[in-house]
């Protein structure tokens, strides 16, 4: 039996290393044209694979771009990779001629996990993906995004309570906030304020899917890796894979099962989008793609509405001075004895501005989502081959030091005229691009807005003391996990700006 294992063993080493030789073949392309230009190979097998396996990879993408311009070049073993460091050469690429570059490539750690059939990593541009994404656009465009107000609302107060109980609890607070909307939209499934069951399956799937992208992930990097068996040393990655992909299928079947089978989904006053959209399905297929759409959607729209509003929090310790303007015009729609509605957002610029600069100071997804290109190109005079992963990088985009002075700086000023209006940059672009662009934008929007000018209303947040009364570190960091950077671990406290706005709080929630 060992000298079987033995004879496999081998004979895997051998298959490995020949795939790796062949993929690590510069062929050339029929035409006569230079690639982007970029940093030079270290390994002529591995390329720049341990150029871009580093923390914070988007940072030196954006220092390479100064050096060999805004379109660069780069290989990892047979795959070739071209970043687009600048806003005009995005737009063009992903927008303008989005129809060759609005596919995903095939992430082997995603596949792995089942995970390629999800709207958000789903390969292919073709019918099966419109599909999906009619269900997002139908359920998620800005008008119909309108009637889901009420549920944001409720959930918002939830969240309110929260704080004023168990402020260390902050973060938690917000990632119940965030999973309670979806939930409810989606499923019609109401959250219970703390230990949920279904926020903890979205939770213990959240990392995963964020961490798989990355070429940390030595498969990634050699696809071939993927079908070696998992029982070999240095396959711990096909194990976690293997394991993972059983939680992916409960976090998309047990809450459908939910909104398809319980009476308690339509107990509200809208129908969720599941129960609305099932009577629609004319097949197996059909219910297979209305679950995965549901379950994209709830995956996805939690971890980036979270994450945004404690980028928000983390800024308003950092700038209290900014915090204090915001809730002074706040206070000047109402007059400190009410939260503030969706209605008044009209009146708020100054609360717009400061959430465009939380979006553009700190990108959630820095690098966005990959895409691929379906057809060879020229572009600028270089060759794109078919088949590239196509980066979009977003954090270069939000440092332009010609569109924003001083980047680095927390400044919602940058986005104000010179009367007080907002100006026309909505920093959309931190959303995606072309074909890909986040369907669920509009929801996601609407619940930090509501977040931000309520906790602003009702909240002082500010850097914590010790019981010497000095202050404490705020201690946040941003953490790289695959594609996403959000920040964990903030130190602060966050009270009640007075006695009527706890008041406030607990009439919203029935308890006085």
């Amino acid at each position: 039996m060992s000298s079987e294992l033995s004879s496999i063993t081998l004979a895997s080493l051998v298959l490995v290393s020949l795939c790796v030789i062949i993929s690590a073949i510069p062929w050339r392309s029929r035409r006569n044209l230079p690639y982007p230009p970029g940093p030079p190979s270290k390994n002529y097998l591995s390329k720049n694979t341990s150029d871009i396996s580093v923390p914070y990879v988007w940072c030196r993408y954006s220092e390479w771009a100064k050096e060999y311009g805004s379109i660069l070049y780069l290989r990892t073993f047979g795959q070739q990779i071209i970043i687009l460091d600048s806003l005009e050469d995005a737009t063009e690429l992903l927008e303008r001629r989005s129809k060759s570059y609005s596919s995903r490539p095939i992430v082997p750690m995603y596949d792995l996990m089942g995970l390629m059939q999800a709207s958000v990593s789903m390969r292919l541009y073709g019918e099966e993906w419109r599909k999906l994404r009619r269900i997002f656009q139908q359920a998620f465009k800005s008008d119909s995004s309108l009637e889901y107000r009420p549920i944001q609302t409720k959930k918002m107060h939830d969240l309110m309570y929260g704080l004023l109980q168990t402020q260390e609890d902050l973060e938690s607070h917000v990632h119940t906030y965030a999973a309670a909307i979806i939930l409810s939209v989606i499923y019609g499934y109401n959250v219970a304020l703390n230990g949920d069951p279904f926020v903890k399956l979205v939770e213990s799937t959240l990392e995963a899917f964020v961490s798989a992208g990355s070429p940390q992930w030595s498969v990634n990097s050699l696809p071939f890796l993927r079908y070696i068996p998992s029982w070999m040393p240095g396959a711990g990655f096909k194990r976690y894979a293997e394991s993972m992909r059983l939680e992916f299928v409960k976090q998309r079947e047990v809450p459908f099962q939910y909104a398809t089978t319980s009476p308690a989904a339509l107990e509200g006053a809208h129908i969720p989008v599941v129960p609305k959209f099932i009577n629609s399905c004319k097949s197996d297929m059909d219910i297979k793609i209305l679950m995965e759409a549901a379950g994209s959607g709830y995956g996805a729209g939690v971890g980036t509405t979270a994450s945004t509003i404690m980028v928000f929090l983390v800024a308003m310790v950092l700038y209290p001075d900014i915090q204090k303007k915001a809730q002074e015009e706040i206070d000047c729609i109402t007059k400190g004895n009410r939260l503030p509605e969706y209605s008044d957002q009209i009146h708020l610029p100054y609360i717009q501005a400061i959430i465009r600069e939380v979006i553009r100071w700190k990108p959630i997804v820095p690098l966005g989502l990959a895409h691929a290109n379906n057809d060879d190109d020229i572009y600028k005079g270089y060759f794109i081959p078919k088949g590239s992963i196509i980066y979009a990088n977003i954090w270069s985009m939000t440092r332009d030091p010609v569109k924003y002075k001083d980047p680095e700086a927390f400044d919602p000023e940058r986005f104000l005229t010179e009367t007080g209006d907002l100006n026309d940059d909505e920093v959309t672009y931190a959303f995606g691009f072309g074909r890909r662009i986040c369907p669920g934008r509009h929801l996601g929007a609407a619940s930090v807005w509501l977040a931000v000018a309520t906790i602003l209303a009702s909240f002082n947040v500010e850097q914590k003391k010790d019981g010497s009364g000095h202050l404490i570190p705020v201690g946040v960091k941003f953490t790289d996990k695959g594609v996403t950077s959000s920040p964990h671990g903030l130190q602060c406290s966050i009270m009640p700006r007075s006695e009527r706005a706890k008041q406030i709080i607990l009439e919203c929630r029935g308890e006085v």
